[in-house]
């Protein structure tokens, strides 16, 4: 299982959606919009999964729930 990144159009930096998702699956997504709080500007960013990049496995701090709760606390 990996997870879907996107890239904040603010600052060209790539995030964790929060998404889970098999490769498979990946693949046959829907293409809808979907939204997603930037933890780099703070900015709802609305994507579609061709948008996304599909990523098998990423660093803890680089998960958006703890991206999110460290921009919290400044």
């Amino acid at each position: 299982m990996g997870v879907l990144l996107i890239r904040c159009p603010s600052t060209g930096r790539e995030f964790s959606t929060g998404i889970h998702v098999e490769p498979e699956t990946f693949s046959r997504l829907p293409q809808k919009p979907s939204n997603t709080r930037c933890p780099h500007c703070r900015s709802v960013h609305f994507w579609l999964p061709q948008e996304a990049k599909f990523m098998e496995a990423i660093a803890p701090a680089d998960w958006i729930e703890n991206q999110l709760s460290d921009r919290q606390s400044e």
